[in-house]
């Protein structure tokens, strides 16, 4: 320490016989390896030799540490004196800062009105500018003004412009001369008689050729309403061949009862085959069996409709099997009276794996769009198989937005195996799951399958459209609800099973849906709306197990057997205490988990 105010001051031989004499050997070292250190760092760190410097400081600073560290019987006082000379030092630095900021203010304040006075010199610039802008263009504008006026007084009559413009001489090549055919009459006057014949050929064409858009728009409607009269007819035709193999049917049947020599009364036995007749459904064969012209009166130049659809398939085949499958499948899905949209040829495009243009569509998925394409919404539908296997085939391959299109438009027939198949991608496909819910929602909706349409619902987390969705639905039981709870199971859901909604009583009482649980693994659940119930306020689980009428007691026994072995031991004695009250005894059943029960609840 003694030697580190001389060694901050100067490193000269002249100051150093100030100090004191040094007899132990170790004090000397430790002098010259801190005065090397010092001028090792001061090099290294290229201080200046003159004049306050930051990193002199830190130097002087450290070296100050490596004394205290030194001098241990003086340590805490050097430690004092180094403290003091920070403080002070810090001190310095802080009245520096606050000095150059309050300069900085000062200055700022002296140059305001100096700001303010070449600012309101600029604003005066400015504004004389403006006044000169404006004055310009005034007289501009009525130069304008007066160059129109003379040039409307000398400007020519319209007879006059047109005498003059037959003088005119062609200034460019006219298109289809050349520069010397278009200087000679002759060659001028023959290439005008081609222009003439040739306006009179689009004249004509235009008459004989062309109609207006209007027209086309009027076939367009009259094709559509003849396509919509046609599939009218054919859904009217099948209500009429089903009439007639029920006609037939009851008319053999007659013709059997006569046969057997009538033992039975005649109203005995067409009750008996009334009950057949109503089960009754037109099947793909027999609308080729009822009539064999039927297909030919339907065709208006009597062609003979089996011809035709001979011709029709070998054209399918054709193209089938020269690899143009697009065209197959436009082909196949407009077959008449739909012999081509079934399995049989679905299965045909699911056998082909290798195809032309990788990178296309498949040709089993390019059969099915040409299939939704071809029919009309609600009309026509394809088989429900064939919708399922249309719909697996689009979402393996990921065109989502393809069976969108299809469900939205009502290009399918609805089942429950078709919801299952598009909730399935949902479950493998994270990213789509809340699209996918969606469409399963409408397709089990439209095929009546409720309880599903309302899980869909729910797994989107709509809770308040699930119970609004619940409550219109008149076919909706308590099934249905425990159904919904156990697959998407939360205590918002079962909360707002349990409670009335809008003024209507509960669909499901806490008692039944809480023991329901307990059977399926989801006693916690059940559980934590127990507790919540009996948290909500003095006397409200009371009230709710006395007016269950869902639930009978020894249920509710079993629940807090439950709560005994989920550790809820005062739950389980709040229950228990509650039935006893209302009955006055209780018969719980022998066992071991009675005994259990009540250890639980005494203990």
């Amino acid at each position: 320490m003694f030697g580190a105010g001389n060694l901050h001051n100067s490193a000269d031989e002249s100051e150093r016989r100030t100090l004191p004499p040094i007899k132990s050997a170790s004090d000397k070292y430790f002098l010259e390896s801190l005065g090397e250190y010092i001028q090792h760092e001061k090099e290294r760190l290229m201080c200046p030799d003159k004049g306050p410097d930051e990193q002199r400081y830190i130097i002087y600073s450290s070296a100050f540490d490596k004394v205290i560290e030194y001098a241990t019987a003086y340590k805490t006082i050097l430690t004092s004196i180094k403290k003091e000379y920070d403080e002070f030092i810090c001190a310095i630095k802080k009245s520096e800062r606050d000095a150059k900021l309050a300069h900085g203010k000062l200055k700022a304040m002296v140059a305001q009105p100096t700001s303010l006075m070449y600012c309101q010199r600029r604003a005066v610039q400015l504004q004389e500018r403006i006044a000169i802008i404006q004055r310009d263009t005034a007289e501009l504008q009525a130069e304008l003004n007066r160059l129109q006026e003379s040039r409307r007084v000398k400007r020519p009559s319209l007879h006059q412009k047109t005498s003059d413009s037959k003088t005119l001489r062609p200034v460019g090549q006219i298109p289809g001369l050349t520069f010397d055919e278009s200087m000679n009459p002759a060659a001028l006057a023959k290439h005008l008689e081609y222009l003439e014949r040739k306006r009179d050929d689009l004249q004509i064409k235009r008459r004989s050729q062309y109609v207006s858009v209007s027209v086309k728009d009027d076939l367009d409607n009259k094709m559509r309403s003849a396509l919509d009269q046609r599939d009218e007819l054919a859904v009217e035709n099948e209500r009429l061949q089903l009439r007639y193999k029920k006609m037939k049917f009851l008319n053999d049947s007659l013709m059997t009862w006569e046969k057997t020599g009538k033992e039975v009364t005649l109203l005995e036995f067409i009750t008996s085959k009334l009950e057949n007749i109503f089960h009754l459904k037109m099947s793909d064969t027999d609308f080729l069996g009822i009539s064999a012209v039927v297909f030919e009166e339907d065709d208006p130049s009597k062609v003979n409709e089996s011809e035709l659809l001979v011709d029709y398939i070998e054209r399918f085949i054709d193209l089938f099997e020269g690899g143009e499958y697009e065209a197959a499948a436009f082909h196949a899905a407009k077959s008449p009276h739909g012999v081509l949209r079934n399995m049989e040829t679905m299965e045909r495009f699911k056998a082909v794996t290798v195809y032309q243009g990788q990178g296309e569509l498949p040709p089993l998925l390019l059969f099915f769009q040409a299939l939704m394409i071809s029919v009309h919404a609600g009309k026509q539908l394809p088989g429900e198989t064939l919708s399922v296997e249309g719909v697996r085939c689009a979402m393996q391959l990921n065109y989502v937005e393809l069976v969108t299109h299809w469900v939205t438009q009502k290009r399918l027939t609805y089942s429950e195996a078709l919801g299952d198949v598009i909730c399935e991608h949902g479950d493998r496909k994270p990213r789509m799951a809340d699209t996918c819910l969606a469409l399963a929602h409408i397709v089990y909706k439209a095929c009546g399958v409720l309880r599903k349409a309302a899980l869909s619902m729910c797994k989107r987390g709509m809770t308040s459209s699930t119970m609004e969705f619940i409550y219109q639905s008149k076919g909706f039981t308590a099934g249905d609800c425990l159904f919904v709870l156990k697959g998407c199971p939360s205590l918002a859901l079962l909360q707002a099973l349990t409670q009335e909604y809008q003024g209507q009583p509960a669909v499901l009482s806490l008692g039944f849906a809480c023991h329901a649980l307990l059977n399926s693994d989801l006693e916690d659940l059940a559980l934590q709306m127990v507790e919540k119930t009996h948290s909500s306020g003095q006397g409200t689980l009371e009230k709710v197990i006395l007016d269950d009428t869902g639930c009978s007691a020894e249920n509710w026994g079993e629940i807090a057997g439950c709560c005994g072995q989920k550790n809820k031991p005062l739950l389980a004695q709040e229950i228990l205490s509650i039935l006893l009250s209302q009955s006055g005894t209780m018969c719980l059943s022998p066992g071991i988990e009675s005994s259990e029960l009540m250890q639980h609840v005494f203990m």
